[in-house]
């Protein structure tokens, strides 16, 4: 007998079943990265038709069975369709849902993820921040709440809160002025090296409340960049579609 349960989240990825089912992926607050067959959501008429798709928050009913969950009914809360308006819009979403994929499992605790994608997809609506800037931002605090963010308050090496004037990708973090060796010389602006300590702190919903001057972008977005390669081993399938923008 199949068990019903009632979860929220954020529906991440949608792959075709069959004729007119769908399996889809939907990151919730109370069990983490789940999977779920909604069988007959193709056709235009059917009840789950709208919540069968990227990018949809809402509440979702579903019957556990031993091998395989199914989606019973949903109601959205928010559906971030506008995404789908642009090809720069889904590349992003994808590539955001993706990373949220590949950094989450089922039976977790994944709140602080799926918040991060939620106020992400509200930023890219309200389009008053360049995508780029969002996208390195959504790097940095997903790193950050996977436990491997960037170290940006003391030395990485001796703990150091004064003169941090340098960085170490393989270390985690910044470095002090007596231990800028282990940097390979690579300094941090302190404009810089006070945005990553903002966004290390501020609540999340604050995240994207701000733009950069030009050059202050070029030397964040090469940072964060090069520490999430460093940290991540993985080439995501949606980065090589960003890379036309």
């Amino acid at each position: 007998m199949s068990e019903i349960i009632k979860v929220s989240g954020i529906v991440i990825g949608v792959f075709p079943m069959g004729e007119n089912d769908k399996s889809l992926t939907i990151l919730t607050k109370e069990c983490g990265k789940i999977s779920v067959v909604s069988r007959g959501c193709k056709r235009p008429n059917h009840p789950l038709f709208a919540a069968s798709n990227e990018y949809v928050f809402g509440e979702f009913v579903i019957a556990q069975g031993r091998k395989l969950s199914y989606l019973n009914s949903a109601e959205i809360h928010k559906s971030f369709a506008n995404l789908r308006e642009s090809l720069e819009g889904i590349y992003y979403g994808t590539y955001f849902c993706e990373l949220a994929s590949y950094f989450t499992m089922e039976g977790q605790d994944e709140r602080n993820i799926l918040n991060l994608l939620y106020v992400t997809f509200m930023a890219m609506g309200r389009q008053l921040i360049p995508y780029p800037l969002i996208r390195r931002i959504f790097e940095f605090k997903i790193l950050q709440f996977h436990g491997i963010g960037i170290q940006s308050f003391c030395c990485v090496h001796c703990g150091s809160e004064e003169d941090l004037h340098y960085i170490s990708f393989e270390e985690g973090g910044v470095l002090c002025e007596q231990c800028k060796v282990l940097a390979g010389q690579r300094s941090i602006p302190e404009n810089v090296l006070y945005v990553l300590q903002y966004l290390s702190s501020c609540p999340l919903n604050e995240i994207f409340s701000f733009r950069l001057k030009e050059e202050v972008f070029i030397e964040f977005d090469w940072l964060v960049k090069r520490f999430f390669k460093t940290q991540v081993d993985h080439r995501f399938k949606s980065e090589q579609m960003l890379d036309m923008f």
